[in-house]
Order: structure tokens, then sequence, then C-alpha cells
């Protein structure tokens, strides 16, 4: 309904009417129908409408795509935070509410980013702690971005929800890899790259214990929690840390410690309860 609703928010900020819009190339009821989602209109019958009003297609066509998107994210933030929750719960009866809300509505016609479907398969893999499941196309999205060269915020986003899919030894060079890079761009004094680490060095975390890395594995981690600062947003990343070097370390008491305010938080993913 993209491009029937911003012809009519174009006509009615013009103050034409529908049959001045029309511009003599279709008629004013077939017009009509257009802006009310009855009748399709092809994309040559749309310029042609666009230049009998001197509006410009690009500029047109540039405004749809934008709005296009932007309905996209917002539907897709919409997926994402819930599922999220059910992963933060390590709750696979919740995800499977979530998955079957994106499927019902991807079916009704509601578009979402290319990279929500990856995103659902791997958070189920995290609940599960384990990639048995993972789809073909999402282990080819896999190799998309560990083959990755140009690496951004966006490649660190994907890369942290994809460690569960890969061996011990490609988990330890793409989160060094992630680490340098983060470090080489001055990432800790940008917020939005230092969240994303954070959730990449988490899984990270999460992974490590349940593959029973070597307590050197786990340095470099280590010093990026530690370099984090000292602001709100950083208390759960920091609490992550305190528990996982207490699991290294085999701090029992450090361990009950922290390992309760996570879960008080009802942050389950990161526990390790059975290794505990």
């Amino acid at each position: 309904m993209i491009i029937e609703e911003l012809l009519k928010e174009t006509r009615l900020n013009a103050g034409w009417t529908q049959k001045e819009m029309a511009a003599g190339i279709v008629s004013e009821s077939f017009y009509s129908k257009v802006e009310r989602g009855i009748h399709k209109i092809d994309a040559d019958t749309l310029v042609k409408i666009l230049k009998g009003r001197k509006l410009n297609p690009v500029v047109f066509f540039k405004q749809a795509i934008d709005i296009a998107s932007n309905e996209k994210n917002t539907a897709s933030n919409r997926i994402v935070i819930k599922a999220m929750h059910a992963t933060d719960c390590r709750d696979l009866q919740e995800w499977q509410q979530v998955f079957e809300e994106y499927k019902e509505s991807s079916e009704k016609g509601v578009e979402y980013t290319q990279w929500l479907s990856y995103m659902l398969d791997l958070a189920r893999a995290w609940i599960l702690r384990s990639p048995e499941n993972i789809t073909p196309k999402t282990r080819e999205q896999i190799k998309r971005v560990i083959n990755e060269k140009n690496w951004n915020i966006f490649t660190f986003n994907l890369l942290s929800m994809c460690l569960i899919a890969l061996d011990p030894e490609q988990v330890k060079y793409f989160t060094h890899k992630a680490y340098e890079t983060f470090k080489k761009t001055n990432g800790i004094l940008d917020i939005n790259s230092t969240t994303i680490m954070s959730m990449l060095a988490t899984n990270f975390l999460i992974y490590a214990y349940l593959h029973n890395f070597a307590k050197k594995d786990y340095q470099e981690i280590f010093e990026f929690f530690q370099s984090l600062p000292m602001l709100p947003q950083y208390f759960a990343p920091r609490m992550i840390f305190k528990y996982y070097q207490a699991l290294v370390n085999q701090n029992q008491k450090n361990i009950e410690k922290y390992g309760s305010i996570l879960r008080d938080e009802k942050m389950m993913s990161v526990l390790q309860d059975n290794k505990n």
C-alpha cells in the first residue's frame, strides 16, 4: 500500500483533486481505486501521472523506498525484541510463539529485513546451545558473514549471533579479529559499537565455557570487559564478565554472587548452571 498512500499524501499536500492528480492519463474513477488499493498501477503509467503533475519520479520513488525501509525495520525490530527476550530467558516455547508470529505475518504480506530469519534461527540455536537445527539458508548467510572483508558494526552484530555455529578455532579467530578491528577504530568511544562488541564478547564467553577453552583463551575478551566505561548501560556486561571470571577461576563464592544477580535479571542465557 506504500505507492497508493504516497500518491494520496502527495495529492492532498498539493491541494489537488483526484481528477487533477490523474492528469488525464487515467480516468478519475481508476485513479480513485488506485488510491484505495483496489486497482494496481504499473510503473509506466505512474511515471506519466507524476510527470503530468510536474512531480519528479526519482524523488517520489525514493520516498517510497524510504517508507518501505522504515516499515521493514519497525516490523523487524518488533520481532527482534521479542526473540531476544525469549533468548535471554532461554525459553524455547516463547521463541516458538515469536517464530509463528513472524511466519504468519510474512504470509500475510508483512515485509521484514533479509537478516531477520537468520537472527531467529540463531536465537533458537543459542537457546538450545546447539547448532544442529540451523537451516541451510542460515548456514549460507554465515559463510557470507565470516568471509566479509570490510568489517563494521553490522558485521559485528551478525558475527555475534553466528558464533554458536562455528568450530572453536573459528570462534577464537573471528572474536580476536573483531576485537582488533574494534580497537583500531576506537570503538570504545562509540556507544553502538561498544554495545554490539559487548554482545559478541558475551556470546564468546558462553561458547568458550561450553567448549572448555583454556584460561588463556579468555584473556583478550576479559580485557575488553575491563575497558568498558563505568556507565549504567554497561552494568549487565560487567556482571557477566565478573560471573565468567569467577567460573574460569573456580571462585564458587563469586559464581553464586554474580549468578544470583544475573538470574534475578532473567538473564538465563548467560548462566552455566549445568556446569556449576
